[in-house]
């Protein structure tokens, strides 16, 4: 990606895109093996350990959140060097597009894979197990809509609305507030601004994948968007930051080992803290969340700013991976589930046969079609 005036290629961000798709597919296929998702998850298997959960929810932390931050980077760049026309139509081709095309193929493909797992898995995951009683009621109960993963499009476009109208109600006075805060005071306060969104959630923070747009998500990504956004806008704000990326990294650790020790043993509602103890959780939860993903862009831009052919591969396809994987990963879990594997066998086939699934898939029905310029990342220079 090229900063501001289009000399310098900032191969990190490109990198570190690359890096964020492999870690969730890796997530997801955790989430399977996990004590805390067991009761929810659609592929959960019988086998788990609590490792899964402690890398799981590590990386749920600040996952999400570094793609939030690079889309609000990139937003600025757009609004920058093309102005706001051609911004919006970079977006709705480039995000409303696939979000309007995929939605409807990805709800039949898993409901014909949750069909699958219904017929063919003996060991069937609780989700399943709902999933089969509702289906045997007289009367079964009408799902509600949903956006499945695509929720990240879908609450973009609401922030990247958000975005064009405080372009227009904020004087530059009120922004210049912000560009003179000191580094660590900027952390701060996004740390706080991310307390009252997480409080009205469970904890961890839920996929807003329903289809009314989730006021708590648009709030708490959106910090990290502007982060994104202010990142592009002041060249210097990352220089400023990158003396205190380590006591970023420990503070963020520190803060997130009492959070995970803090946790319900399951994550079901009845098991939710309260009170208190809630908003004690809730601020650890911010904090590292925060912290590492400032960290996750700074180590980027320090180790990973770098030409590397297989992370331009990785990142070119990083786009149909996200849209594609998840289904494919229910059906490769399910086909696992019945078989006398290690729990980290299971893993490591779900993970590994989900990708070159999708790697496949790219280079059969997106690299020789047009979906190729809506999906693929620019090639580098």
């Amino acid at each position: 990606m090229l900063q501001g005036n289009g000399s310098v290629r900032l191969f990190y961000l490109d990198n570190l895109r690359a890096l964020a798709m492999l870690a969730g597919v890796f997530f997801h296929a955790a989430l399977a093996y996990s004590p805390m998702a067991q009761p929810f998850w659609p592929s959960a298997d019988v086998l788990n350990h609590p490792l899964f959960d402690v890398v799981a929810w590590a990386s749920h932390l600040f996952r999400m959140p570094v793609f939030f931050l690079l889309a609000g980077f990139f937003a600025a760049m757009l609004l920058h060097k093309y102005g706001d026309g051609a911004f919006w139509q970079n977006r709705l081709r480039r995000i409303g597009l696939p979000l309007l095309l995929f939605l409807p193929l990805l709800t039949l493909a898993v409901g014909v894979v949750m069909q699958f797992g219904l017929a063919h898995v003996q060991q069937k995951p609780p989700f399943l197990i709902f999933i089969q009683s509702m289906i045997s009621m007289t009367e079964p109960p009408a799902m509600p809509l949903s956006t499945m993963h695509l929720w990240f499009l879908y609450h973009l476009l609401f922030l990247y609305l958000l975005t064009w109208c405080c372009r227009i109600l904020l004087n530059r006075q009120m922004l210049s507030w912000f560009t003179e805060l000191k580094p660590n005071a900027l952390v701060l306060l996004s740390i706080l601004a991310c307390v009252p969104a997480l409080y009205s959630v469970p904890v961890p923070f839920p996929a807003p994948e329903w289809i009314l747009p989730a006021l708590w998500a648009l709030w708490f990504y959106g910090v990290f968007f502007s982060l994104g956004y202010a990142c592009f806008s002041m060249p210097a704000l990352l220089a400023r930051l990158d003396p205190f990326r380590h006591y970023y990294l420990l503070l963020g650790a520190v803060s997130y080992a009492i959070y995970y020790t803090l946790l319900p043993a399951t994550l079901m509602p009845q098991s939710q803290p309260q009170g208190w103890l809630k908003l004690a959780v809730t601020l650890l939860e911010s904090c590292s969340a925060v912290l590492w993903t400032l960290c996750a862009l700074l180590y980027a831009r320090r180790w990973l700013n770098w030409n590397s052919r297989a992370l331009a591969y990785l990142s070119n396809v990083s786009f149909w991976v996200y849209i594609v994987h998840l289904p494919l990963l229910f059906f490769v879990q399910f086909v696992l589930i019945d078989l006398a594997l290690a729990v980290w066998a299971k893993f490591i086939l779900s993970s590994g046969i989900t990708l070159a699934i999708s790697l496949l898939g790219f280079h059969i029905l997106v690299a020789p079609t047009r979906l190729a310029g809506v999906l693929a990342s620019r090639q580098r220079r």
